[in-house]
């Protein structure tokens, strides 16, 4: 019963005229399916022959590489400095940062708070997405997790991205 529900559920939202669909250009790869505006998509559609970017699991950089001590930062600035070397992966490559389609993100508790803080994950998420430098967002999955293998590591992301 509860599938079904949820199916039901997901039908409607689905159905919903809240939904909208990027019109498809002739020549465009990458249809992106959502509400206009909202933070994360709903679904993307990606036409055959177009060219895929998988990007590996990225960590922040020490706040100091000359003082190990000073650590990575709390989770905002780590997502900062995470989604700063994603984006240099895919300009190395080619891509563009508007190009990223899915990005799967690892948090892990905040040791102040003993929760994950999702706040600041997507407020450094917006410096990156959803601006007047890149207008487009990405369908998204935000877990938390119990560690990372570096100790003090509070965030790891990964992602695709297509054009």
């Amino acid at each position: 019963m509860r599938i079904l529900t949820a199916l039901s559920a997901l039908a409607l939202c689905a159905a919903s005229p809240a939904f909208a669909q990027d019109a498809a250009e002739p020549g465009q790869n990458v249809v992106r399916n959502g509400r206009p505006g909202a933070m994360l998509l709903e679904s993307v559609e990606v036409a055959p022959g177009a060219s895929y970017l998988y990007v590996g699991g990225h960590a922040a950089a020490l706040l100091d590489a000359a003082d190990p001590a000073k650590g990575y930062g709390d989770t905002k600035t780590q997502t900062l400095s995470t989604l700063g070397k994603i984006k240099m992966v895919l300009e190395r490559r080619g891509y563009a940062l508007s190009d990223l389609i899915k990005l799967n993100i690892f948090v892990v508790a905040d040791p102040a708070t003993g929760v994950a803080d999702y706040a600041a994950v997507n407020a450094a998420y917006r410096e990156f997405f959803l601006n007047e430098t890149n207008p487009n967002s990405v369908v998204r999955t935000a877990l938390e997790i119990k560690a990372i293998q570096v100790p003090g590591l509070l965030v790891e992301i990964e992602g695709v991205a297509a054009h």
